[in-house]
C-alpha cells in the first residue's frame, strides 16, 4: 500500500527554502470574502513550514471563473485575513508571472491565478513561472486537485519531490475512511440539482452503502423515472433512463420524498411572485414547482438515518437559501451535527452543503469531517484518479 509524502515526513526539507503552496481558497466574490472556512484550514499547513524554518511560504490560489483580470475576484482580500490569523503582515504579488515575491514578507499570497489563461490550460510555461516561487512544492488544495490546471499537474515536473500539506492528506485520510471500510450501518444523503454529476458516486458508494437518501432537485429525476407525476420541478430528461435502471437495481436501499414543499413559480427572489404550499403524498401537480422536502419525508429520514453509524452527506435537499424552502436542510443537519456525541461519524462534502451550514450556523466540529472539495470529493469517492494526488510523491506504509 502506498500513501502520499506529507509535510510531516520531512520537515527539515523546508529549512531555509522557499515552499511554493496550492491553496483552495475559492471564496472571494464582489470583492469580499463569503466564507473563511477554506483559508482557516489551511493555517496548519502554513504554520508546521515556518516553524520548520522556511524562508518563505508562497500561497496561490485561484476565486471564480474569471475570463481575464476581475477585480472583483481578486485575492486581495484575503490578505488582511491571513495577517490577522497568523499575527505578521503577508505580502501580495499581484504580477504573477512576472513577479517576485518580496523579500520582507514570511509568507506571500499569489493574486488569482485564474487571472492568467495558462493555469486553466495546464500550460508548462506557466507552471514555470508559478515554480520561480518555491524550491520545494506542497498541494494542500484538495479541491482543486480533481483539475488538470497548471499550478496543480504541469508544476510537477519542476520539482524533485511533490509534498502533501496537512489539509490535503486529511481530506484523503477521513474520505478514505468513507470510500474504503465504511463503519455500517452506512448510510448516504444526496442532494442538489445534477443528476449527471452524481451518477459515478452513486454508482461507486450503493456497493457499500445500506440506504440512500436522494432530496433536491435531484429527486424529481428519480421520482419522474419512477412513473411519479413532477408537475413542473426540474428533470434531468437525459439521464431518466439511468435513473430507472438505477431504481430498478437498488430500490430497497433508495429513499425518495414522501411529499414536497412547492412553489406556483420559478423562484427568482425569496417571499415574493409566487404561493407555497406542501403537498399531501410524492406527487407534485401540474403548475407546481417541487423546492423542499415535506414534513413527512423528514420524519421518515430522521428516524432512519439515526440507525445509521456513518452518514456520506452531499448537497441541500432543498433551495435552502429561502426561508419557505430551508427547512429540509436544516433540520437534517441539525440532526446529523449531534451525531457525533453518540459516537457516529458524519462527513459532509460539497460547496452548497458547507455553505448550508454556515447559514444555518451549525459549527463544522460538530461533525466528524468536513470537507472542503465539492467535485474533488465525489471524484475521489468514485474512484477516480485526481491529477492533484497523482504528482505528490509516494511513500511505502
Amino acid at each position: 500500500m502506498t500513501k502520499l509524502l506529507t509535510i510531516k515526513d520531512e520537515p527539515e526539507a523546508f529549512k531555509g527554502k522557499s515552499v511554493f503552496v496550492r491553496v483552495d481558497y475559492n471564496v472571494v466574490k464582489n470583492g469580499e470574502i463569503q466564507d473563511t472556512y477554506r483559508i482557516d484550514r489551511t493555517l496548519p499547513t502554513i504554520r508546521f513550514l515556518l516553524e520548520a524554518g522556511a524562508k518563505q511560504v508562497v500561497l496561490a490560489s485561484h476565486s471564480g471563473r474569471p475570463k481575464d483580470r476581475d477585480e472583483s475576484l481578486s485575492l486581495r482580500p484575503i490578505v488582511q485575513h491571513l495577517s490577522e490569523k497568523l499575527s505578521e503582515e503577508v505580502g501580495f504579488v499581484e504580477d504573477v508571472p512576472n513577479g517576485t515575491a518580496p523579500e520582507d514578507r514570511r509568507v506571500i499570497l499569489l493574486e488569482n491565478l485564474r487571472f492568467w489563461k495558462g493555469e486553466k490550460d495546464d500550460d508548462p510555461k506557466f507552471a514555470e513561472a508559478l515554480s520561480r516561487f518555491g524550491d520545494e512544492y506542497v498541494n494542500d488544495a484538495f479541491g482543486v486537485s480533481h483539475r488538470k490546471n497548471a499550478s496543480v499537474s504541469a508544476i510537477a515536473q519542476f520539482y524533485t519531490k511533490r509534498y502533501a500539506g496537512l489539509l490535503l492528506a486529511e481530506e484523503v485520510e477521513k474520505l478514505s475512511e468513507v470510500r474504503d471500510n465504511p463503519d455500517k450501518p452506512f448510510h448516504v444523503l444526496f442532494g442538489g440539482a445534477k443528476v449527471r454529476d452524481k451518477i459515478p458516486v452513486l454508482e461507486a458508494l450503493v456497493q457499500k452503502a445500506d440506504r440512500i437518501f436522494i432530496g433536491g432537485a435531484m429527486a424529481y429525476t428519480f421520482l419522474k423515472a419512477k412513473g411519479v407525476d413532477v408537475g413542473n420541478s426540474i428533470v434531468d430528461n437525459d439521464r431518466l433512463e439511468w435513473a430507472k435502471e438505477f431504481l430498478n437495481h437498488y430500490k430497497s436501499k433508495v429513499y425518495l420524498p414522501k411529499d414536497h414543499v412547492c412553489a406556483t413559480a420559478e423562484v427568482e427572489k425569496c417571499g415574493d411572485g409566487y404561493e407555497v404550499r406542501d403537498t399531501q403524498d410524492e406527487r407534485i401537480e401540474d403548475g407546481w414547482i417541487g423546492y423542499d422536502i415535506g414534513w413527512n419525508t423528514i420524519k421518515t429520514w430522521k428516524d432512519a438515518l439515526k440507525e445509521a453509524n456513518m452518514v456520506f452527506w452531499n448537497g441541500p435537499v432543498g433551495y435552502y437559501e429561502c426561508e419557505d424552502f430551508e427547512c429540509g436542510t436544516k433540520l437534517l443537519a441539525i440532526l446529523l451535527s449531534g451525531f457525533k456525541d453518540d459516537g457516529k461519524k458524519v462527513v459532509v462534502g460539497g460547496g452548497d452543503t458547507v455553505a448550508a451550514l454556515s447559514r444555518f450556523s451549525i459549527p463544522y466540529e460538530d461533525f466528524h469531517f468536513v470537507s472542503t472539495g465539492g467535485g474533488a470529493a465525489l471524484d475521489f469517492l468514485a474512484g477516480k484518479h485526481l491529477p492533484g494526488l497523482e504528482i505528490i510523491t509516494k511513500k511505502e506504509a
